[in-house]
């Protein structure tokens, strides 16, 4: 399989639309590129492969009161379950913790057992976890 990804997007990109040739598939990685540059699609190929991609995306947001161990809790988890961290923003706020990750979960039983997953282990450490399927913001993004 030949995989387009957030280092090599940039080349299937001509006159600001995505063209994905045949034969190539589109990695999670390069959807931000495509978000953050405004990026179109050439035609349905390449809407389709962004589509196959974002399905295997989740966004997983954790909030609650600081404490240590927090970031290794949730990686914990997700790792444990063979999910990959994309990206990730963490921030502190008057002593809140705030974290955003994005999670490839090819590698995962699937949407539910994350989902289950990060449920248990927010009750465990007193930390709000909700977890989304990218797809559902892209639907967001094009209302």
């Amino acid at each position: 399989m030949r995989l387009i990804t957030s280092d090599n997007v940039a080349q299937f990109v001509r006159d600001g639309a995505l063209d994905v040739e045949e034969g190539w598939t589109l990695a999670p990685s390069a959807l931000e590129y495509l978000r953050r540059n405004r990026v179109r699609f050439a035609g349905e190929e390449s809407r389709r492969a962004a589509v196959e991609a974002a399905a295997d995306l989740a966004v997983i947001t954790v909030e609650g009161i600081d404490k240590p161990g927090i970031i290794a809790t949730v990686a914990g988890e997700i790792a444990r379950q063979r999910g990959n961290i994309t990206d990730l923003s963490q921030t502190i706020l008057a002593g809140v913790f705030v974290m955003v990750l994005v999670v490839d979960m090819r590698g995962t039983a699937g949407y539910d057992a994350l989902a289950d997953g990060l449920a248990r282990v927010g009750a465990e450490i007193g930390m709000e976890i909700s977890v989304r399927l990218y797809s559902v913001y892209e639907a967001m993004h094009r209302i």
